[in-house]
């Protein structure tokens, strides 16, 4: 016997207050007495720490309990018994929200790396006393309404970057540091979930040649217990702007897509929060020689950690941190 959740939408992606339509499917080789089925659709917030990473907020874990944001049981029917072969129930669900702790109530579909926001579909046939119930489960997407922005406040939502060796709060390579680099632009800090990232970047001056510009996408959870708040910061994606050592003087365009279930309207609450931002990091070329005197002694490891450039040596990248607040 198989169970099955099945909504109208195939995206399933629902804004308040729309209803949830579709059908529970269930299959079945023989005759089966039922003594319910119901339908229950659950909005949780969960901490969802990572096994990676060891630290207070994974002792928080324990203590934290998930904060409901909707609870609802639907009766499709009472018993009865379904014949062999396939059988459809339909459903219907009101997508509103109470007015809670949180706020409004509504809070959009997130998987993040420590907070977790979903809504889930759970149908149950109950099969009577000393006979093992049936359930499946289906995640929808909840979405909040696009606001209207206008359009010359968007754009006033811009800031201008500017990165030089003189910016940096941490040690550079001897060599970057005397010829010195000088890299401006302009990029979006605020704007819409639907809408790309956009602004431009250009490299006036370096000594030394550019191995890439990336655009990483960071998010900035924070949870609150008991007068303690700690904040992680991880990484979403990145973005490579250029590739090799690039032009001086010409403006390289940013257009960054931002990821549906990994992002959502900038949050804060009592007891949690989500934020965003992005960092343009400036990758440059050096010899070996400057990281180690006798190059034949590198391991894998060490020469594999050299290449990848940002992840091996602090000392060759140029970035530069700004806030960004996405809205709907």
């Amino acid at each position: 016997m198989a169970l099955e959740l099945k909504c109208d939408r195939t995206d399933r992606i629902y804004r308040p207050p729309e209803a949830i339509d579709g059908h529970m499917i269930v299959t079945t080789p023989s005759s089966i007495a039922y003594q319910g089925i119901k339908l229950v659709l659950t909005g949780t917030v969960t901490l969802q720490p990572s096994i990676k990473s060891v630290g207070f907020l994974e002792s928080l874990y324990s203590s934290i309990k998930p904060i409901q944001l909707v609870n609802k049981t639907i009766d499709i029917d009472s018993h009865g018994r379904i014949n062999p072969g396939r059988k459809k129930f339909p459903f219907h669900v009101n997508l509103d929200f109470p007015k809670g702790e949180i706020g409004s109530g509504l809070l959009e579909t997130y998987h993040g790396a420590y907070i977790n926001i979903q809504y889930v579909l759970t149908a149950e046939i109950s099969r009577g006393y000393m006979l093992k119930s049936i359930s499946s489960s289906l995640e929808i997407l909840v979405e909040g309404r696009a606001g209207k922005i206008p359009r010359p406040l968007g754009h006033s939502h811009s800031v201008y970057v500017y990165i030089t060796q003189d910016t940096q709060k941490h040690s550079l390579l001897p060599s970057i540091c005397s010829g010195g680099f000088r890299v401006v632009g302009r990029v979006m800090t605020s704007c819409c979930l639907t809408d790309p990232v956009v602004g431009e970047i250009t490299v006036e001056h370096s000594a030394i040649p550019i191995r890439s510009i990336d655009l990483n996408l960071l998010r900035i959870e924070s949870i609150t217990l008991n007068d303690r708040s700690v904040s992680e910061k991880t990484e979403i994606q990145v973005t490579q702007v250029a590739d090799g050592d690039v032009c001086r003087g010409i403006p390289l365009p940013i257009f960054l897509i931002l990821p549906r279930l990994l992002t959502c309207p900038t949050l804060s609450s009592g007891s949690f929060s989500i934020e965003f931002a992005i960092a343009i990091t400036v990758s440059f070329e050096a010899e070996i020689s400057q990281f180690y005197g006798d190059s034949s002694s590198l391991t894998p490891k060490e020469w594999l950690k050299v290449r990848e450039g940002v992840k091996g040596y602090l000392g060759l990248v140029a970035l530069e941190t700004l806030p960004l607040r996405l809205l709907r």
